[in-house]
């Protein structure tokens, strides 16, 4: 298998015996692979043909040689003239082991003759090969006009055998494409007698290889960013991390969820059910992990379901947690209505209120908290507002035996032109103990993990011109070239990596993990845990959320 044929294979690109046979000779002389695969992925094909690689020499400004190199000649005039009228020399050399390669005839090649025949394109004409050999019937077409060699006979014996002459492939020329018969082979490439070896052609018209050829298990690309970028620890540092144990559980992650949609009741259900209830379960849920956070805060006390607010002093401050099914303003404030598991009630804040402001950022179907009193007239006159929202006071946890630090980043856009590529490097150079100061020096020696939030690499085709600002052109190398960066991390700190609108997965939210076949490099290394976008990852006690956020695209 030729070598720019392996090259486009562990790229995912084909190419054809011809497109083969035009681009081998200038492959990595006038033009490299990354300009082949640019121009084919311009194209939008992944298939190398003929009339592909000729425009693609032309763009490149390389002429394109025929392969037969002979000098130019006048037109034969071929009227009523027959090739049987031409005599036809067969010449011999290397004694009776080898038939000459060249044939001629009235001084002309068979080459040259070829091309005027398919300039003319004159139809089949009879042969008869004159010099003692077989009249061939008219029936039959010469191999001129078919391009299938003609079975010749001839009389003079060779080692005492009756040989025939075939055209053969050598190094990927054929008669076809060459105008000259090759010479056959036997053996191991020797020209002896023995058991003939023939190319065996795969999909696509691809050679495959034989069996005595090597094939590596798992061939790199042909060019890799960063493969030579290597950063040796700090021999002198001492990196107190590599003592600490490893502590880490992933709580949450999209592949652990387990979604059980709900059933018909019946055969006779109608479809629409189904869906009312799938809505109904989605609003359920986010009413009861909302009302969860609201009853962190302390402000938010004395909370009664607004089914049981009949049974309440009007003259008693209550808190009731519902959510929003309606919002309308008048002129003296707002009237929202709210509901819950238990019922339905109106709430109505006025313009005098300190929270009246915060009702301008209360939209539809969100969760909320009321503060007021409940009127025998059905109404909450509420005076505070709560929104969802991180407590103000939280218990705190007992601090570690010992530190232990994390380095969070996110947005690191390998492939991108506008890549912060020495600053990256130089921040790698940092946690292999390459510092500056002491107060350095006991940070980097106790960072046991890193967690990279997604848009790891820049991507292919997120929006419009973007190509043209992609340092890294392919999405397979933007993640090799960022595997290659990260395997500089010290093998003692753990990387939690996980995607972003710019990576190769799932754009809906929730993401899963990297597709696995464009990201594999990231797989491959020996500290690194893949994980999806959100995520919630326990460190040494710590809970760690890890969501990479992205434009509201339809506002």
């Amino acid at each position: 298998m030729g070598e720019l044929v392996r090259d486009l294979l562990s790229n995912r690109y084909l190419i054809t015996p011809p497109a083969y046979f035009i681009l081998s000779e200038h492959y990595k002389k006038n033009f490299t692979l990354a300009e082949l695969v640019k121009f084919a992925r311009a194209k939008s094909t992944f298939v190398i043909d003929e009339t592909l690689a000729k425009e693609f020499l032309g763009v490149k400004g390389i002429l394109l040689e025929t392969f037969t190199k002979c000098p130019p000649k006048a037109p034969v005039e071929n009227k009523g003239a027959s090739i049987s009228e031409l005599p036809m020399e067969i010449g011999t050399s290397k004694g009776s082991d080898e038939i000459s390669a060249q044939m001629t005839i009235n001084g002309e090649t068979t080459s040259e003759l070829l091309e005027t025949a398919e300039i003319q394109h004159q139809n089949s004409v009879q042969t008869e090969i004159m010099a003692e050999t077989q009249e061939i019937p008219s029936e039959e077409r010469t191999f001129i006009s078919t391009g299938t060699p003609v079975k010749n006979t001839v009389s003079e014996t060779i080692s005492g055998e009756i040989m025939e002459e075939e055209p053969t492939i050598e190094g990927g020329q054929s008669f076809i494409s060459t105008g000259t018969l090759g010479v056959e082979e036997y053996g191991n490439g020797n020209e002896e007698n023995g058991v003939r070896v023939k190319a065996v052609y795969g999909d696509y018209g691809i050679l495959v290889p034989l069996e005595g050829e090597e094939i590596p298990a798992e061939e790199k690309r042909a060019y890799s960013i960063y493969e030579n970028f290597r950063i040796e620890p700090n021999e002198s540092f001492e990196f107190i991390a590599k003592k600490i144990k490893a502590e880490y559980e992933i709580k949450f992650d999209v592949r652990k969820v387990k979604l059980k949609p709900p059933k018909a009741k019946d055969a006779n259900g109608k479809e629409g059910e189904i869906i009312v209830k799938v809505y109904e379960n989605y609003f359920k849920s986010r009413l009861k992990k909302l009302r969860r956070i609201l009853r962190e805060n302390p402000e938010v006390s004395g909370i009664v379901d607004i089914g049981k607010l009949s049974y309440i002093n009007p003259e008693e401050e209550v808190t009731i947690i519902g959510l929003v099914s309606s919002k309308r303003e008048t002129k003296k404030g707002f009237v929202f209505e709210v509901e819950d598991m238990s019922g339905v009630v109106k709430v109505f804040l006025g313009k005098d209120s300190e929270d009246y402001k915060k009702a301008f950022e209360v939209l539809p179907d969100s969760v909320v908290a009321f503060r007021g009193h409940y009127s025998k007239r059905g109404i909450l006159f509420a005076n505070k507002l709560y929104l969802p929202d991180v407590p103000l006071y939280k218990r705190e946890k007992p601090p570690l035996e010992e530190k232990v630090y994390a380095v969070l980043i996110s947005d690191i856009h390998v492939g991108s032109a506008k890549f912060c590529e020495k600053a990256f490097m130089k921040f790698l150079e940092w946690l292999n103990g390459n510092v500056e100061s002491k107060e350095e020096e006991e940070i980097v020696s106790r960072i046991k993990y890193m967690i990279i939030a997604g848009d790891v690499v820049d991507g292919i085709g997120i929006y419009p011109g973007q190509y043209s600002e992609l340092s890294i052109p392919d999405i397979f190398d933007q993640y090799e070239a960022l595997a290659n960066l990260l395997a500089n991390v010290p093998e003692h700190i753990t990387m939690f990596i996980g995607p972003g609108n710019h990576d190769a997965a799932r754009p809906a939210l929730p993401q899963p993990e990297f597709y696995r076949e464009y990201a594999k490099p990231l797989y491959d290394l020996k500290n690194a845990v893949i994980i999806s976008n959100p995520a919630v990852i326990n460190l040494h006690g710590r809970d760690f959320l890890i969501v990479h956020g992205r434009g509201i695209e339809d506002v």
